[in-house]
């Protein structure tokens, strides 16, 4: 048993209090960082459709990039939102391409890179979503695309202020964690069903 000594806010209580229910390993990370609970994120696609992520290493890591099964041709397709929230931002990047940035509960946020379309077609900041809200379609625009349709994601948190790449966290979808260097996962169903 670990003993803490010094201030511990009251989420790192919350968290030691909740060991049991979301696993002792997890409790003393987030009590240690302060880190609020984790939204229940869906993959950000239709229901029932199948789809490949893709881990990288450096400074791509621990985001994912995603493609269809098989990587059949992505380009065009919808994209919903993670979970229920507010578009802090939705903008164009040299690197990026077209980017939206949703706010979830407790500082989590959703990034989304390279979408075909520019900001104001599909959601705005300000707009409120739903997991059945399409956000924006896959794209290719940016440098940092490598002209390759595909979805760059992020999860990230920050206990105040919109977080930056370097507030990335591990991805969870619908409970499960797919993270690590030069990982894939060659057909992930998303569970963002009604």
């Amino acid at each position: 048993m670990r003993y803490y000594t010094g201030v511990m806010g009251a989420t790192g209580a919350v968290a030691l209090l909740l060991g049991a229910a979301i696993g002792p390993a997890q409790a003393d990370v987030q009590a240690q960082a302060g880190v609020q609970a984790k939204p229940k994120f869906q993959m950000p696609f239709a229901c029932g459709t199948n789809w490949q992520l893709n881990t990288y290493g450096g400074r791509h890591n621990p985001a994912l990039d995603i493609v269809v099964k098989g990587n059949t041709g992505s380009d065009g397709k919808k994209l919903k939102a993670s979970a229920k929230g507010t578009v802090a931002k939705a903008f164009s990047d040299r690197g990026a391409g077209n980017v939206v940035i949703i706010k979830h509960s407790g500082g989590w946020y959703t990034a989304y890179y390279h979408l075909k379309d520019k900001a104001g077609v599909y959601v705005k900041a300000g707009t409120k979503v739903k997991p059945s809200t399409t956000i924006g379609r896959i794209g290719k625009t940016g440098a940092n695309s490598g002209g390759w349709a595909h979805l760059h994601y992020e999860q990230r948190y920050r206990a105040s202020g919109i977080p930056t790449e370097s507030h990335r966290k591990a991805v969870d979808f619908n409970g499960k964690r797919y993270t690590g260097v030069n990982r894939q996962w060659s057909s992930v169903k998303s569970a963002n069903c009604p």
